[in-house]
């Protein structure tokens, strides 16, 4: 075999070695989901505490998947109960995601206590906060229009925003006026549009400029009497 011929093959051998794994359609396997539902109850709420327990994770990049298979088995009650004598943190945040599935009078009382508790200590507990907000609660809706659970990402936190608008919450202009329509997610700053155009009905449908709409509101929250200062004057 010519050097010239031994040249070509090992240039076909090395081209299908590269192209087959794609052309067959293989690529590296994802590692299996744990399956969940064979750990009982108590492995479940020890998981939220060491992952290795049962090799899943609760957290905003893999999802709720620990509080998702509590939920799914029915009444949070006994859970709800061991929420106030447990003494870790990352328990008694499980327990709250797990509580935020259902809806219903003790899981609303619960949250409301949860809520008390932290604005009290100064935590910065954001899932019983937006629960209670959902169902217009004042006290939840006030804390939210504070800005400091702004650390959630902007597709959960966009519909916290939205919420000062559908439950008609004034007190949330100054923020939306001041903070929301500034942020640097677009998300956030459609969310505040929308509480703003919900909050004053009367106004404008649509702006031409995102810095019409912020000075459009900016002038209204100040006929009002709000006490804001606008970046768009």
């Amino acid at each position: 075999m010519t050097t010239h011929r031994r040249s070509e093959l090992f240039v076909l051998v090395l081209f299908l070695t590269l192209i087959f794994p794609f052309s067959t359609g293989q690529s590296t396997p994802e590692p299996d989901e744990p399956d969940l539902t064979r750990f009982s109850d108590d492995q479940l709420v020890a998981c939220f505490d060491k992952h290795d327990i049962c090799g899943a994770w609760e957290d905003s990049a893999s999802g709720w998947q620990i509080s998702d298979e509590l939920a799914r088995r029915g009444d949070p009650h006994q859970l709800l109960v061991r929420y106030w004598k447990e003494p870790k943190w990352a328990i008694r945040d499980g327990i709250e995601h797990v509580a935020y599935h259902f809806d219903n009078a003790e899981v609303t009382s619960f949250m409301q206590k949860v809520m008390v508790k932290q604005i009290k200590s100064g935590e910065k507990g954001y899932w019983p906060i937006n629960y209670l907000a959902k169902k217009c609660d004042v006290t939840a809706l006030k804390e939210l229009s504070s800005g400091r659970y702004r650390g959630e990402g902007s597709l959960q936190y966009e519909t916290s925003v939205e919420l000062f608008g559908k439950c008609g919450f004034q007190p949330a202009i100054p923020y939306l006026v001041d903070t929301a329509v500034y942020d640097a997610s677009l998300n956030i700053v459609i969310a505040a549009d929308h509480s703003l155009h919900a909050l004053y009905p009367d106004g404008p449908k649509d702006f031409d400029k995102l810095d019409e709409m912020q000075r459009y509101f900016c002038r209204r929250a100040k006929q009002d009497g709000f006490k804001v200062r606008c970046k768009a004057q």
